[in-house]
């Protein structure tokens, strides 16, 4: 974001100062060309009073002389006719062999004077009926550095009403020009300088601030999507951010407290079904006691208990999410065998798989809780079969953002499931079509989901014959794959 704002304050910021530079720059060249025309109006009306002597007694000696000289200060050239058209002087680069000769028209002398083509001689021989007809010199354009026309400047020789010829000084720009480039240079340095200066100075700083808040807002909602429901956004930068940053925590206090109420109503009436369950318990077993079929009590007992799981279980899942769990680096691989030698009693054939260690960021008591619901329900759901747990360290997938992972996969040779129920293990009081009448809640896995979820992990599950379900030593013969995916430290 902050390079979109400064590619939209640049553009901005350059067209400001393109609208503060141009005028000042065209008003400068219009001066410096003023000025020079100017100059060469002085001159002009100088040399048509020596042409209108020499005109008149034919003595152009003088007036060639001055011409001369004057070319060979100013550059140019300057050409003289009479009333006829005919040259009378022509000096500089107008003057070529002939300068003095006045035997051609006065267009030819202006194709001499002019660079050689036919544009030069176009507009003097412009400049030379202009003057015969005895108007003023039109001013010339601006003399920008990209244009390098000479100043045509003419005049009428005469006295009265009566013109006896034209002086026509065709003056080179150069100067102007130059003096034109190097102002341009210097204003475009002296751009850019404001425009690094206000960029890196002004903008940069500004835009910084600006977008801080932003940023932070970014990392606290990332934060509270992961779980920890203590992240607050500060309330910094412009007013506007100020008041979205606290209606953010307002929302991030609402959020939190609707939770922590439904923790608690869960936890309360899991607490307070408790006891009702156990005095149930215990009356339904005073019955049998007193001499009441044994056979009519344990459904009544068996339906009892199973209430008492699903309440106990409700309780453990309103603890989800209400502490921030912290992960840190735990052998995974050791946590598992620990947990296998535990329930090993319980399996006919339990195989264990596991590399020397195997470091994921997670936490042991989650690692733990995991575990025991993941071969309980194998010792429950596929009785007799045999069982084989595994850990796999496998590498980043291919992409952006990837990282290793720490894979527990627990398969069976048991029954399985039926493809249509897969997609919806972990669903909390989901129960297999195969299962309804397995003791159990249906909320086990979803715990475990809820879990790993906390320490940044995730539940996989399919058929154990499924070579994509999970590792690569996948039971060919059915059964269900259940697979633990936690962050590699």
């Amino acid at each position: 974001m902050r390079r979109r704002m400064l590619v939209i304050a640049l553009p901005l910021l350059t067209m400001l100062l393109l609208a503060l530079m141009v005028p000042l720059l065209a008003a400068h060249a219009a001066d410096r060309t003023q000025d020079q025309f100017v100059g060469r109006l002085g001159d002009v009306a100088r040399f048509a009073v020596l042409a209108e002597s020499a005109i008149e007694t034919d003595e152009t000696a003088t007036l060639e002389s001055e011409l001369q000289r004057y070319t060979e200060v100013y550059g140019g050239s300057v050409l003289v006719v009479d009333a006829n058209r005919e040259v009378v002087v022509a000096a500089g680069d107008a003057g070529g062999g002939d300068a003095g000769g006045g035997g051609g028209e006065a267009a030819a002398g202006g194709g001499e004077a002019g660079a050689g083509g036919a544009g030069a001689a176009t507009a003097t021989d412009e400049a030379v009926t202009r003057a015969l007809t005895g108007a003023t010199t039109v001013p010339p354009g601006t003399a920008w550095p990209w244009r390098d026309e000479p100043m045509l400047v003419g005049s009428p020789v005469g006295r009265d009403a009566q013109v006896l010829g034209a002086v026509v000084v065709t003056a080179p720009t150069d100067g102007v020009r130059s003096d034109v480039t190097v102002r341009l240079a210097l204003m475009g340095a002296l751009a850019l300088a404001t425009l690094l200066l206000t960029v890196f100075g002004v903008i940069r700083p500004l835009v910084g601030w600006v977008l801080r808040p932003v940023h932070a807002l970014d990392r606290t909602a990332t934060r509270l999507s992961s779980g920890d429901m203590g992240a607050r956004a500060s309330e910094t930068g412009p007013p506007e951010l100020r008041e979205l940053a606290r209606s953010f925590n307002d929302m991030a206090d609402s959020v939190e407290a609707s939770q922590a109420q439904q923790r608690e109503l869960v936890a309360d009436a899991a607490h307070q079904l408790g006891n009702p369950l156990t005095a149930l318990r215990l009356r339904v077993e005073g019955l049998a006691s007193d001499g009441v079929d044994r056979d009519q009590v344990e459904p009544v007992l068996e339906e009892t208990d199973r209430l008492s799981a699903t309440v106990e279980s409700l309780l453990h899942l309103s603890q989800v999410g209400a502490t921030q769990v912290v992960a840190e680096p735990v052998d995974v691989a050791a946590l598992v065998r620990h947990r296998c030698q535990m329930w090993d009693p319980v399996f006919a054939a339990l195989e264990v798989r596991t590399p020397p260690s195997a470091v994921a960021l997670a936490s042991a008591e989650i690692v733990d809780t995991a575990m025991d619901a993941l071969l309980d329900n194998a010792a429950k759901f596929a009785p007799g079969s045999p069982v084989l747990v595994s850990v796999q360290v496998a590498p980043a997938p291919a992409g952006e953002g990837g990282v290793p992972t720490v894979r527990v996969r627990v398969a069976d040779d048991g029954p399985g499931l039926h493809p249509d129920d897969v997609a919806k293990v972990g669903a909390r009081f989901f129960r297999g079509r195969a299962h309804q009448n397995v003791p159990g809640t249906g909320l086990g896995l979803a715990i475990v989901r809820a879990r790993l979820a906390d320490c940044g992990g995730d539940l996989e599950v399919g058929p154990a014959s499924s070579p994509g379900a999970n590792l690569a030593d996948a039971n060919p013969t059915g059964g269900l794959a259940v697979t633990l995916v936690l962050p590699a430290a």
